[in-house]
């Protein structure tokens, strides 16, 4: 039985993977902002309150943790904002910074923060998205969200390298 760690686990594409694991048998945590009944159903071990672009939340998961081996580590949470160019504004700026903080900045502060707790064989991934695809881009927009993406690749080869 694996210990998994999924981060944003309380909708879409995070729950799926918490109901995938659980229905494995796997040990399952759900890390996430705002819990959900569907993720309650689910029965995994639930940590609320986490805002992946925030460093104290961070680092709050991580003491929670203590002690806990992670065999696997999913970095999933992620905000999107759309805009296009020409209407984006003081706002817009910020939601790209915040979406940075969390797409981009967010799966590193997890992976670092929680590094103690990954061992010899635990595999760490990082959902990322199409829309993180430099070549890939032909509808433009969205530039904090396809920028935090292009970014978390990088830092996802580079965890790939160091770890």
């Amino acid at each position: 039985m694996k210990t998994v760690l999924i981060t944003g686990a309380n909708r879409g594409i995070g729950l799926a993977l918490v109901q995938t694991h659980v229905a494995r048998g796997d040990r399952v945590i759900g890390a996430c902002r705002h819990g959900s009944d569907a993720l309650a159903q689910t029965g995994a071990r639930v940590e609320a309150g986490v805002d992946f672009g925030d460093d104290a939340a961070v680092a709050d998961l991580a003491r929670r943790l203590d002690g806990v081996r992670i065999d696997v580590l999913w970095l999933n949470a992620g905000i999107m904002a759309r805009n296009a160019l020409g209407s984006i504004d003081a706002a817009g700026f910020a939601s790209a910074r915040q979406q940075f903080e969390v797409n981009a900045l967010g799966p590193l502060r997890v992976a670092q923060a929680l590094l103690p707790n990954l061992g010899e064989g635990s595999k760490v991934g990082i959902i990322t998205s199409r829309m993180g695809s430099i070549a890939d881009n032909g509808s433009g927009g969205s530039y904090g969200y396809r920028a935090s993406k292009a970014a978390v690749n990088a830092i996802g080869k580079s965890l790939a390298v160091d770890l």
